[in-house]
């Protein structure tokens, strides 16, 4: 659809960009072609062709597995030549891995479905590093969480992070 992007649109935009930006996933001086004066950028566009639920951890992942895969056009100090790419990728530091934990009555779910999230109380995505430091935090929904839910959502993130990053 043509116009701005909606709320949830925003929302997932502004937690993938968090999620890589706050882990320092991607060795930013390595973005340097010539010090002071120029300087390459890494965008993501993420376009989703069919959603049935959890698409900002979809996004993220894809998001990552992209940039892990990111080869520069060649750079000879004048001219860039786009018809050929460097050998090695871009160096990455960190790979994050976000992960959202719904609430529903008591219950923690992983990976809903849009329906399940739909009538999920509350909605805590956590970005974990591959040392398990949290890097970022995103909290959904209309229903406020105690320290212990969050406590045991961000553990359940974090275990789920570590299974993830076995298959990215």
């Amino acid at each position: 659809e043509a116009g701005p992007p909606g709320a949830a649109a925003v929302e997932l935009a502004r937690v993938v960009d968090r999620s890589i930006r706050e882990a320092n996933a991607i060795d930013v001086k390595k973005l340097c072609m010539e010090p002071g004066e120029k300087v390459w950028v890494v965008s993501i566009d993420v376009c989703t062709i069919n959603a049935d639920g959890n698409l900002i951890d979809a996004s993220a992942l894809a998001a990552i597995a992209a940039i892990q895969q990111v080869k520069f056009p060649t750079y000879d100090g004048k001219k860039v030549n786009y018809k050929e790419l460097t050998k090695e990728k871009l160096p990455i530091k960190k790979v994050p891995i976000a992960v959202t934990v719904i609430k529903m009555d008591s219950q923690f779910l992983v990976d809903p479905t849009t329906e399940e999230e739909e009538v999920a109380d509350a909605r805590l995505t956590v970005s974990v590093t591959e040392e398990g430091n949290l890097c970022a935090m995103q909290k959904g929904g209309d229903q406020p969480l105690t320290v212990d839910d969050v406590d045991k959502m961000v553990g359940i993130a974090i275990e789920k992070a570590a299974e993830l990053r076995k298959v990215l």
